[in-house]
Order: C-alpha cells, then structure tokens, then sequence
C-alpha cells in the first residue's frame, strides 16, 4: 500500500506524455533558458495557442510542468509562463538519477561478467510501472534525467528514441562498459513483463544517445 501514491503518479506521467506534442513542449520547455509563455511555445512547435493551452494542462496536472504568473502590459489577468517541474523533494530528491545510479554501481562492484546489466535490471523493474511500453521508456528516461524524443526508426518495426542531455555523459564515457551496462539493464527491466525488444545505442553523437524499441 505505501507505493500506491508513486505508482498514480507513474499513472498521469505516462499518460500525459503519450502525445508526441506534449513531448516536444516537454523538450522545449526543458532546453528553453528561462520560461516561457504560452505564445512561445505555439510559436516554436506551429500548434495554436488553445492546443498548447490544453497540452500544459495535462502536463501539469501529472506535475511534469510549472506555472508562474506575471503581470503583462496594461489591465487584465496575469500571463503565465512555464518551465520543466523538478521533482517534489518530499517524494524524489533532485539528485534522484545520480543515487539511483549509485545503488546501481554500488550493487555491480565485485559482482563479475554481466552484474551492471543486472543491477540496472533492478532499477528498471522498480520504474516499470503500467501502459504501453514506449511511453514506459519516455516516462522513465525522463524521470532519469534525460531528454527522450522520438526519430525515425531503422525500420517499420522499430521505433527508435533520441536520449539527449544525459546526466551521466563524462562518467559514461570513461566507463561505458559499466553505465551503459547499467543502463541497458534498466531498458531490459522496465520492459521484461512485455517481451518487447530494446538495444541502447550509446554515443551516436557527441551529446546524444539512442535506443531502438521493438514489439513483439
């Protein structure tokens, strides 16, 4: 019973970025230097205003968004403007990520061939949540700290899935056979009630890593 707030929580995450619109709002709102307005946003994606207005609803309403109010010129209503939420630190601490990666590291250590994967296992069926099992890995991957975004797949089947801003980057590039193992772990866990198929493509860019997603 306590875990049931978390998983609600999962729930609305999942639900609320199962429209690719509302992931690039997300993306944007994540890269953007300060906040912005609902007119900037409509501006950058070509939605209507009223479209944008309707996505932040659902997006704050699953806590992914924040709202601040301030005064535009002359009388009327307060505008407001909008930034990426941080995680409630009552319910996960901003270096969340990081200790999770932690435990996962520190549950590797000595444990031989193949036991990175296997901590990143545990990880990953502790995020595993319900819904389709894309959205799961959009839902997750934001909640680590990436960026996820949708690209063209290498072939009908697969859906493919860009990971920019990774929180982990320079650890990972001295240590890939290590993080990458962990993370590839968690991939396999968050899906292993599905059987669906995942492969993590680390490095494709400079900045920018990807996985390709494929249904059974």
């Amino acid at each position: 019973m306590p875990d049931q707030p978390r998983d609600v929580d999962v729930q609305r995450v999942h639900h609320a970025l199962a429209v690719p619109s509302r992931r690039r709002l997300m993306t944007l709102l994540r890269e953007a230097d300060g906040l912005l307005g609902v007119a900037d946003m409509a501006a950058a994606t070509g939605l209507s205003v009223a479209t944008v207005r309707h996505h932040l609803a659902a997006l704050a309403e699953a806590g992914l968004v924040t709202a601040t109010a301030s005064a535009g010129p002359g009388r009327g209503r307060p505008r407001l403007r909008y930034a990426a939420a941080r995680p409630d630190p009552q319910e996960e601490p901003a270096d969340g990520p990081f200790r999770e990666l932690a435990r996962a590291l520190a549950e590797a250590v000595g444990g031989g061939p193949g036991a990175s994967r296997e901590a990143g296992l545990d990880w990953g069926r502790r995020l595993a949540g319900s819904g389709p099992a894309a959205e799961r890995v959009f839902a997750a991957a934001a909640r680590m700290g990436f960026a996820p975004r949708d690209a063209p797949g290498p072939d009908p089947g697969t859906r493919r899935v860009l990971l920019d801003a990774c929180p982990y980057r320079e650890l990972a590039r001295a240590r890939p056979e290590v993080v990458c193992a962990v993370h590839q772990g968690v991939l396999d866990g968050l899906l292993e009630a599905d059987g669906a198929r995942v492969r993590l493509l680390p490095f494709i860019g400079p900045d920018l890593c990807a996985l390709d997603l494929r249904s059974t």
